[in-house]
């Protein structure tokens, strides 16, 4: 059934499907547990699922490692990834629903500091160095993202026009979308594709792709649909909260971004940021 997709590519449950016939009875019994109850087991700790399956919790660990995982930690969060694309928006705000104000900030926030550090180990340096390039050379920069992820463009393409020209934020509407017709040689194009995943980002890459124009996807995975098109992944946590998916480490990245390319191409982003502070203060946009 898996024979032609990479091992490294099957999520927890295919694994488990895979995996099973060599399997001692005790990770079989976890196996078949987690199979049943992924949904549940995506929140609960290691501990928790060794009493439901009235095993030891080395059991679950080695379970996971088994499964070619570094931890129970790792595992968990390839099941929340498969509930990110599985569930509705009100079932994800049901995993919350027994939680007080307080705890579901602490939990947010927590999550959100978590995100970064594990989005730090995930991007690859060569990668990050090569989006960077890509962005301060190229004659004009399209940056492509839809519904809840046209904000993050939006504020990534408002701040990256400060330091340089030709910098367009695009969203399904019309006239933006006509602006693919336009894409050369020198251009580049970055999107932003998360779970749950948008059809129309997925065939806005593959066009700008099959037109040869380099591409950069800030996505979560590998596996992501936008990831056979893309030239440059940037592969960014993003384990779900409820309803709302965690951006933090999304912003954290666009930012690193940004200022990477100030850098990269001073002077003369800092003289198009001097310009733009004589109009700011010529209109008085900003209070004193």
């Amino acid at each position: 059934m898996h024979k032609d997709i990479p091992y490294d590519q099957l999520g927890p449950l295919e694994r488990i499907q895979l995996q099973m016939p060599s399997l001692s009875k005790t990770q079989r019994k976890v196996g078949e547990y987690i199979l049943e109850h992924y949904d549940e087991v995506a929140f609960s700790t290691s501990a928790a699922v060794s009493r439901s399956c009235q095993v030891s919790e080395s059991s679950v660990i080695r379970l996971a490692t088994a499964l070619d995982y570094a931890g129970y930690s790792e595992m968990q969060r390839a099941l929340q990834a498969i509930l990110k694309s599985r569930l509705s928006m009100s079932n994800r705000l049901d995993l919350v629903h027994d939680s007080d104000s307080e705890s579901v900030m602490n939990m947010v926030l927590q999550k959100g500091m978590d995100g970064i550090q594990r989005t730090m180990h995930t991007i690859s340096s060569q990668n990050f160095h090569k989006a960077v390039e890509l962005l301060a050379n190229a004659k004009r920069v399209f940056l492509f993202g839809s519904r809840s992820s046209y904000s993050l463009i939006h504020f990534f393409a408002l701040e990256l026009g400060w330091i340089r020209d030709n910098v367009l934020a695009i969203n399904m509407q019309q006239p933006e979308i006509d602006a693919l017709s336009s894409l050369q040689e020198g251009d580049v194009f970055l999107a932003i594709s998360m779970p749950r995943y948008l059809r129309s980002t997925a065939q806005a890459i593959a066009l700008v792709h099959q037109a040869g124009v380099p591409t950069i996807a800030i996505t979560d995975r590998l596996s992501s649909p936008v990831i056979p098109y893309t030239t440059v992944p940037l592969l960014v946590d993003n384990e779900i909260f409820s309803y709302s998916d965690n951006i933090v480490p999304i912003v954290s990245v666009i930012t690193a971004l940004l200022n990477a390319v100030g850098v990269m191409t001073r002077p003369k982003s800092n003289e198009a940021l001097a310009r733009n502070e004589q109009v700011w203060d010529h209109f008085g946009i900003y209070l004193r």
